[in-house]
Parts: structure tokens; C-alpha cells; sequence
């Protein structure tokens, strides 16, 4: 007896819970596991395309075909009556699952039977719950479908600017402004060059005057969804740089690990009261979906004044 249903999940822990249901057992689970606020979203490529480039991404260039059969899957979901997206609304990491998978199917030549949406944090629940939250599902509409496309292309956009633009935007899917808004105040701060998480990540560390690694990182993640790899790789580009502010003081040996015992250096108090530029002083090498952020002058910087991408040189 074929199954019905498709459950395109946010992850492994999703995915597990909901296995054990009698919604994951009578319908086939997919993971849908790909992080896109780190690493290179660019413009222009396929799913097949992008999905060999995060593959390369996350294996640091030693595999293309990570998600081969992830995508493999996917594209069986004419087969079933329906489709049930599990992303919440509260989370950055989901919404821009949910805007690449609406953009995707809106793309394809034969809509899902049925495609829905569950607007909650699959993570989190236990099995009881996800019974629940399915309960309360909604159909995706053609206007949702809108939308997300616009969202997806903005995300992927090599500027910023039609990504900031959208938060002026009324957006018909819940959540979206707010995963923008994450996402935009990722870029270096006017004044001191650092993202919001790294400020946080480095104001836990100086509030413990030493602390290990793991310890601001669990603090960070308390209240934010991300992973910790993400978190950990934020603190390097503090500490494995030309002018350092964060030290390494015992169990790392210079470099940093989870173990490390770290303290804020004098120029990281510094950064911390914007009396110097993070981004000036040590330069940046990451994407932000598609934008590349390379130099010590970047053109771009958020503002937390006005709440929006700046230039680099003050205006917007």
C-alpha cells in the first residue's frame, strides 16, 4: 500500500519525533537539513546546482553529493495526495527552508496534489504535540507561493538592499519579517564590525571575565536557534585573526576549541564600546545567502539606530 502523505521536516530531531507517530509511520518523512543563514546561497543555480555547492560547503570541498538523495526525494512528491511542510515561523533557520521549498515547488510544471504548512517548530515538540500541531495545518496559497519566491530571490540577491527593502513590505507569511531582520543584522555593525551574535558571544565572555567556550555558547543559545558549529565558527573569526579579541588562555594552546578557556583582550573591550572596527582592523570572509562579505572595508553595514542596512559610508 502506497503512502499519502510527504512530511518535509526541519531536521533529524523532527524527523525522529514525528517517526513516531502514526502520521510519520502511515507517511513517508523527509529531513530537510541545510542551514542557509551560513555559508553561500548565490543567485542563479538549480536546486541541483545549489545543492552541490552547500554539499561542498559543508564538507569543506571533499563531497558534491550530500544531498543527492535528499533532492531525490523531493521531487517524488507528485506521487502523494499531499505534501506537509514543517517549518515554524519562529525560526530563522525554518523560514528560509520553507521560502526555498515554496519557491521550489511554485517553479515546478505540476503543483502537489495538496501542500500545507505547519507553522510550529517540529523540534521541540514530542510526539503528542506534532499530532496536534498537524491538526492545525494550513493549505499553502498562491499568494504564500508569491511571496516566498520574492523572499528567495532577495536572499539570494548578490546586495542586500531588495532584502532590506522587505521589511517595509506587508508579508503575507508569518514570521518572514522577523527571520529578515535576523538575517540582516548578521551583517557587521556600524561602529564596531561585529554581527549581532558575535556581540552577544563576546558581552557572555566579558560579563565571566574567563570563561570556556561551551559556556558562552550554551548561554547564546538559550535564547536563539541556531546551531553551535555556527556560534563556535562566529568566535574564531575573533580569535584566529591579525588582531585578536578574544585570547585563548588554557586547554586550546592558541587555537580555539570547545574546552578553551578564553578571555576578552583589551582591543575586545574596545570593539565591545565601538572604540575600534572589528571589520577594519582583522577583514571578513563569509556569505550572508548571496551576499560575499571579503575586505577590511565591506560596503554594507547594519544600523541599529535605524534598524536597516547602511552603507559603508553612512547612507543607505
Amino acid at each position: 500500500m502506497s503512502k499519502r502523505t510527504l512530511h518535509i521536516v526541519d531536521g533529524d530531531s523532527a524527523s525522529g519525533t514525528l517517526r513516531q507517530t502514526a502520521l510519520g509511520r502511515e507517511g513517508e518523512v523527509l529531513s530537510w537539513r541545510d542551514a542557509l543563514y551560513s555559508g553561500p546561497v548565490p543567485e542563479g543555480m538549480s536546486l541541483r546546482q545549489l545543492s552541490r555547492s552547500r554539499s561542498k560547503f559543508w564538507t569543506a570541498g571533499k563531497s558534491s553529493r550530500e544531498f543527492v538523495s535528499r533532492d531525490a526525494n523531493l521531487a517524488t512528491y507528485g506521487d502523494y495526495e499531499e505534501v506537509v511542510l514543517w517549518f515554524g515561523s519562529d525560526c530563522t533557520l525554518c523560514e528560509l527552508s520553507l521560502v526555498q521549498l515554496l519557491s521550489w515547488f511554485g517553479e515546478e510544471k505540476r503543483a502537489p496534489k495538496r501542500l500545507s504548512w505547519v507553522a510550529e517548530h517540529g523540534g521541540v515538540l514530542n510526539p503528542t504535540q506534532m499530532v496536534q500541531a498537524y491538526s492545525r495545518r494550513r493549505a499553502v496559497t498562491s499568494g504564500h507561493m508569491r511571496i516566498a519566491k520574492v523572499v528567495w530571490q532577495a536572499f539570494r540577491s548578490p546586495t542586500p538592499a531588495r532584502l532590506s527593502r522587505l521589511l517595509s513590505r506587508r508579508l503575507s507569511v508569518p514570521g518572514l519579517k522577523r527571520a529578515i531582520t535576523w538575517v540582516l543584522r548578521e551583517y557587521p555593525g556600524k561602529g564596531d564590525g561585529l554581527s549581532r551574535l558575535q556581540r552577544k558571544l563576546l558581552k557572555e565572555i566579558e560579563s565571566r571575565e574567563e570563561t570556556r567556550i561551551s559556556v558562552a555558547v550554551a548561554a547564546v543559545l538559550s535564547a536563539e536557534s541556531v546551531g553551535d558549529s555556527f556560534l563556535f565558527d562566529l568566535l574564531k573569526r575573533c580569535v584566529e585573526v591579525k588582531n585578536p579579541l578574544v585570547k585563548v588562555v588554557r586547554n586550546g594552546k592558541g587555537h580555539l576549541r570547545y574546552k578553551s578557556q578564553v578571555v576578552l583582550t583589551d582591543l575586545g573591550r574596545g570593539v565591545l564600546r565601538r572604540k575600534a572596527d572589528h571589520v577594519q582592523l582583522n577583514g571578513v570572509d563569509y556569505w550572508i545567502g548571496g551576499v560575499h562579505l571579503v575586505g577590511n572595508e565591506v560596503s554594507w553595514r547594519w544600523d541599529k539606530a535605524v534598524r536597516r542596512i547602511v552603507s559603508a559610508r553612512g547612507g543607505r
